[in-house]
Formats: structure tokens, C-alpha cells, sequence
């Protein structure tokens, strides 16, 4: 018997999956976030399941062969402000590109004449120009001289710089420079996190390059230096499995390569989310799905096509560009902490700020003062004050009512429940919104797409939001609050690769793409292999960033490497063709294109996962009825004695009707009235609109 341990730490909760690689059987373990230093939250979530079993956790660890763990610690570095004194080196006449980004009001700024931009990671005192040049055809223009990379370097000492990012103009094309500057650099500061452009994302475009190079060194020591901090409790317990670390990409590496690569790290934990979320999708029918996560700070949202998390090429992190492949995932600042507030106009809004782990919800009793979604949802009845988190967590509801009442509904001139359920509904607007981005504004029609639901607090708003964009079908996993952590477990291997090879599409060889990406191939399928996947279950798959001439970005399509060994280069134009069609409603059939970028992403699996099912039901659904309580039915707009069922005793095959509370250890399912309930095999809960 061995175990499989999924671990995802979020901003208030670290979310715990444990696998039983034989049985299958799984059980999931939640504790509160430390802050100060997260790998103390994860061993107290391991000494959680080792006491379960009567265990001491090195006992547990001794039966442990994986742990697969996502973290936060990356994306809070860099949001703020708060890794590593980095320099930036870059060539002379450049300095401050990093700091000009691609203008600095985005579209929605910009008539704002008073935007202040953040401020980049990288001040100008620490922006260094060198003396070197390299045309875009790779030949030096002007070299680099090493007396002054010397003078630089100990200039770096005397400053106490941590960490340090080499971006050189047309490094792409050739990374020689860079690579003689790292040298140099390493030898007079050897403990420091050093990183080139072209190691991280080779690419053209400088800003993009630079950019991404900066968050990479500037999270490089934290990261590094958690990563170090974890490994070592967990060997202190003698834990002699295999650990790997959540990308951004939906995929897992190893420790030593996300060390070198942290900026692969920025969307570690949510990007299992759509990975979990699809294969529970998938497990009811569906293909495609959107996917959300409500937990205590953050809303996410994502869509799975094909059975695929859908990637995007690069992103913002707090309005610093990264061009790696990551998750597309919309987060907006709307979680059970989210804070409610009058503004100045006396407005009630709900978000970003949240109250977070500490001090948390006026009713979690650890100070919070300030009203957020989780309190209104108590005051509304949809928690159970004595069964928040199985009970081993009380909450205050007259703290929470009162809180409501004093910061919202006496300044507004109502009552508490009305105020709270006016929480409760811009919540769910403002979360609606945030899929309407990842939807609509990308050509897809929400309607057309279960939603799957995730988090400690979606299922209670899950019904309400889905009503609001016109979904017709809810799937509520039964392991929907620890979403993030089954998908560490169900994600794969996956090693991406990226080059520039700019080229005009009528004049390519089609064969030269091959043997340009040919090594990146070989590499990412050997690091496959070392980690114990066979050749034949490797994945391979192509992108290619293609545009047509005069457009100044791409879309990139991605196929089976079998695809590109055919040299059916016409498959692959139609392709290109359709998926510009389907984003932006027109093509330009006969018009020429371009390449811009090759992509390889070489995975496999890690662990052979699948979801715990559940026992048939025998008898009447009455039998899980616990007790009645009042709640307020966001439908009907009044209180209503709704029966509470104990979700974890129900089978496959229950079926009951609105208003009903489902309550789970870790989560709770609102059923408003006129929406009904299945139960699956799966264990997927499954909320319909009467009507549709």
C-alpha cells in the first residue's frame, strides 16, 4: 500500500487530497494557511491525515511515494513587492524599458489621467546598462567588455543585490553575450539567484523577455528558499518519495527544474483548478466546461476544451508582463473573505480587500471587525454555524448579524438580511462577470457549457451565479473544496520548450520546424523518461505562434507532433485559418502569413489517478435529512425551513427539489427553490433549473 498526497496552499486554506494508490480510496484534510511560512501549514496538514490513521508522519511519509504541492509563494512575491533586491542588466540605450512596459495605462485606464502605474520590481538605480550589441541575425555588433562587467559586478556586491536578470536586445538569436556576462557575474556573487532572458523565454520582443526574466530572478531566492525549507521537514520526517511542484501550465516538474524556472511557478496552485475541474467534467460527459474556485480570497475562472485546460501564450501579474505558458485563468478579488463596504458615494460594494486567513470573517472570531460574503452567508442561513469545516470550526453568527448590521444595514436603512443578501448578490454578479471575460470576450457562449464548481465557498453560490448567465447544468464535485489539490494528483508531467524562428509562411520549409525543435524534443522526452515515463506514453504536441503579415500578435494553434512529421503543412494552415475565425469572426484565406514562435510541450502522467466513486442508494432520500433550518431563498426573495441533508452519507442515484441544504465537511450546496439535485456515481452533484 502506498499513498498519494496532493497539497495546495492558498491564501487562507491549505487544501490536502490523499491517495490510496491501490484501493483508489482518498480522504482530504484541511488547515489554515501560515503565512509567516506555508511548509508549516503543510506538515500540520499531513499530521491531520497521520492522525486519522493512528499514525506519527514519519510513519506516514514512510508509506508516501508522491507528493505533488502548488504554492502561492511565487504569485504573492511578486504581488507584493516583496522578493528578492534584483538588478537588471540589459543593454545600453534600453535601461528602461522595464519600466515604460507597453505604456503604462491598460484599456481600462486608459482616459484615467490620474493612473499611477505599480511600481516595477526592478528600480532604476539597479538598472544597469552594458556596453554590447547584437543585430537580429545573431552577429555582434559591439562585444562585451569584461572589465566593466567586473565593475558592475562588484558594484552589485557593495549594494547586497540578491538576485540578478541578464536581458540583452536579439539575445534570442544569439545568447552568447548573456551567457559570458553570467559567468562573470556568478564568480563575484555566487550565492546570488542569476537568470538569463534567454534561459527562461528566448523569444523576440524585448520588453516581453525582459520582463519575464526580472520576475524569474526577482522570485528566484524566495521560492528557492521555500522549497528548501519544505524539503527539509519533510526529509527531518523521512520522507523518501518523490516530490514535484505545480506549474503554471497545468503541469508538474521537479524541484530542481522549477528552482532554476520559478516564474513558471506564478499560477502554481489555481492552475490545477481547471485540470481537476475537467477531469470531473469528463467524468460526467462533458468535453468542455467552465470552471470556477470560491475559495476565502479569490474567485477563478477557466474553460477546458477538448478535455484540455485551455493555455494562454503570456499574461500580467500585477501589470508586469510574463510570456510563458500558463493556465488562461481570471481571478477577481471575490472570495468568502472578501470584505463589504459603503464607498464614498454609499454604494455597497464586496471586494478585492478580504479579510483573509487573519484575521478572517467576523465570525471566525480572530479579530476581523469588518463584514464579509462568509458573514452574510451565515446571517442568510446558508452555514451552519456548528458544522463549519465538520464542525471543528464554530462560527459567530450574532457577531456576523451584528457586523452586518452596523457597517451596511444601518447606514443604508435596512435590515440585516436584506443587507446581507445584498452581499451575497453583488458577489455573485461580480463573479459572474469575471466568466463572462473568459467567455464571451473570447467567442464562447457560457450557456453552451456546464459549470463545474470548486471551492470551500462556491457551492453555496453556484446555483445563483449559473442562473445569472443562463447555464444549464452545475456539477459540484464531492471533493469540490479541495478542487486545486485533486488536480495536483490528475495533472501530468509536462515540460514546455520555446524558440523564435520568425518566417514568412509561403517560403518556410515545412520539414525545418522539425529539425529546429528537434533537441528540445529530445530533451523534454528524456526528462520524461528519467521521470519514469515510457516513450510510448509520452505526449508531444506542437504550437506555432503564427500571424498574418501586418498584424502584431498571434494565435497560436497547437496539434501532435505527428502532424509536423507528415508535413502536412496545408492541415496546418486551415487550422490557423479557423481557430482566427472562431477568436476574431473573419480569416484571410490567400493572405500571407508569418511564424513567429515554435512551442513544444513534451508530458506524461505522473500518478494513475481517478475519482473515488460512491455506493448506490438504497431507500428514500428523506433518510439523509439531519434537520430543518432557516435560510433565505435567493430565488423566492423570503425565508424558508429548508430540510439540511448530510451530504456525505448520500449514494449515486438521490434526487431532491429546492429550497434543501446539502451540507459536507468542508463545503455547503444551496439549492434554491425551482432547482433540483442528482447524485452520480462519480460522487458529482448535480443542480439542474427545474425549467431547463
Amino acid at each position: 500500500m502506498g499513498y498519494a498526497i496532493g497539497i495546495d496552499v492558498g491564501g487562507t486554506f491549505t487544501d490536502l487530497l490523499l491517495m490510496d494508490t491501490e484501493s483508489k480510496k482518498q480522504m482530504i484534510n484541511k488547515t489554515s494557511t501560515v503565512v509567516e511560512d506555508p511548509s508549516v501549514g503543510v506538515m500540520n496538514g499531513l499530521k491531520g491525515f497521520a492522525d486519522r490513521f493512528n499514525l506519527t508522519v514519519k510513519d506516514l511519509l514512510a508509506k508516501t511515494d508522491l507528493i505533488v504541492h502548488g504554492t502561492t509563494v511565487t504569485t504573492n512575491a511578486v504581488l507584493t513587492n516583496n522578493g528578492a533586491k534584483t538588478a537588471l542588466l540589459t543593454t545600453e540605450g534600453f535601461r528602461d524599458v522595464l519600466q515604460m512596459r507597453r505604456g503604462v495605462r491598460s484599456r481600462d485606464n486608459l482616459f484615467n489621467n490620474k493612473y499611477v502605474a505599480p511600481p516595477v520590481l526592478v528600480p532604476r538605480e539597479l538598472r544597469i546598462p552594458v556596453s554590447e550589441r547584437m543585430d537580429k541575425g545573431g552577429v555582434a555588433v559591439k562585444e562585451v567588455e569584461e572589465t566593466e562587467i567586473v565593475q558592475i559586478a562588484k558594484s552589485m556586491q557593495e549594494d547586497d543585490v540578491k538576485a540578478v536578470a541578464i536581458s540583452f536586445m536579439h539575445s534570442y538569436a544569439n545568447n552568447e553575450h548573456e551567457e559570458k556576462v553570467k559567468e562573470i557575474i556568478k564568480q563575484y556573487l555566487p550565492d546570488a539567484f542569476v537568470t538569463t532572458s534567454t534561459e527562461v523565454v528566448p523569444i523576440v520582443r524585448l520588453y516581453n523577455r525582459t520582463s519575464t526574466a526580472v520576475m524569474n530572478a526577482y522570485a528566484g531566492p524566495i521560492l528557492n528558499q521555500y522549497i528548501i525549507n519544505l524539503v527539509d521537514k519533510l526529509e527531518a520526517e523521512e520522507f523518501q518519495g518523490n516530490l514535484l511542484i505545480m506549474q503554471s501550465n497545468g503541469g508538474v516538474s521537479n524541484p530542481e527544474t522549477v528552482k532554476k524556472l520559478p516564474a513558471t511557478t506564478l499560477l502554481s496552485g489555481p492552475a490545477a483548478g481547471p485540470v481537476a475541474g475537467g477531469t470531473f467534467a469528463k467524468s460526467s460527459g462533458y468535453d468542455h466546461s467552465i470552471v470556477v474556485d470560491m475559495g476565502g480570497t479569490s474567485f477563478e475562472a477557466s474553460i477546458v476544451r477538448d478535455g484540455n485546460v485551455s493555455i494562454r501564450k503570456e499574461g500580467e501579474i500585477n501589470k508586469n508582463s510574463i510570456s510563458l505558458p500558463m493556465a488562461d485563468i481570471h481571478t477577481i478579488g471575490s472570495g468568502g473573505g472578501s470584505i463589504a463596504y459603503l464607498d464614498d458615494g454609499g454604494l455597497l460594494k464586496v471586494g478585492p480587500q478580504s479579510a483573509g486567513a487573519t484575521p478572517g470573517p467576523v465570525s471566525y472570531q480572530k479579530g476581523g471587525t469588518e463584514p464579509t460574503t462568509s458573514d452574510a452567508n451565515l446571517v442568510l442561513g446558508y452555514l451552519n454555524d456548528d458544522y463549519f469545516l465538520g464542525g471543528s470550526m464554530r462560527l459567530d453568527r450574532a457577531a456576523a448579524r451584528q457586523a452586518v448590521e452596523e457597517k451596511i444595514a444601518n447606514p443604508l436603512g435596512m435590515s440585516d438580511e436584506e443587507a446581507a443578501f445584498g452581499i451575497y448578490t453583488i458577489s455573485n454578479l461580480n463573479m459572474a462577470s469575471g466568466i463572462k471575460e473568459i467567455t464571451i470576450e473570447n467567442g464562447y457562449d457560457p450557456r453552451e457549457f456546464p459549470l463545474v464548481v470548486a471551492g470551500g465557498a462556491g457551492p453555496i453560490h453556484a446555483a445563483m451565479i449559473a442562473h445569472e448567465l443562463g447555464i444549464k447544468e452545475i456539477i459540484i464535485p464531492r471533493f469540490s473544496s479541495v478542487l486545486c489539490a485533486v488536480g495536483m494528483l490528475s495533472s501530468m508531467l509536462r515540460h514546455d520548450y520555446l524558440r523564435s524562428y520568425p518566417a514568412k509562411w509561403s517560403s518556410l520549409e515545412f520539414s525545418s520546424i522539425h529539425e529546429e525543435v528537434k533537441e528540445d524534443i529530445k530533451e523534454g522526452s528524456e526528462s520524461l523518461l528519467h521521470e519514469s515515463v515510457p516513450v510510448n506514453e509520452q505526449t508531444i504536441m506542437i504550437g506555432l505562434d503564427l500571424r498574418y503579415v501586418g498584424q502584431h500578435f498571434e494565435v497560436t494553434i497547437e496539434f501532435d507532433q505527428k502532424l509536423l512529421i507528415d508535413g502536412d503543412k496545408d492541415q496546418v494552415e486551415e487550422l490557423f485559418h479557423n481557430e482566427h475565425n472562431r477568436l476574431y469572426g473573419f480569416d484571410l484565406r490567400g493572405h500571407e502569413m508569418e511564424l513567429m514562435n515554435i512551442r513544444v510541450s513534451c508530458q506524461g502522467k505522473h500518478t494513475d489517478f481517478s475519482i473515488q466513486e460512491v455506493g448506490n442508494t438504497v431507500g428514500d432520500v428523506a433518510q439523509y435529512i439531519k434537520n430543518q433550518r432557516s435560510m433565505y431563498d435567493p430565488v423566492l426573495r423570503e425565508r424558508v425551513d429548508a430540510p439540511v441533508y448530510d451530504g456525505e452519507k448520500m449514494g449515486a442515484g438521490c434526487q431532491l427539489e429546492g429550497p434543501a441544504i446539502i451540507e459536507l465537511i468542508t463545503t455547503t450546496i444551496i439549492v434554491p427553490h425551482d432547482f433540483e439535485v442528482t447524485t452520480e456515481k462519480n460522487g458529482n452533484f448535480i443542480l439542474r433549473h427545474k425549467g431547463e
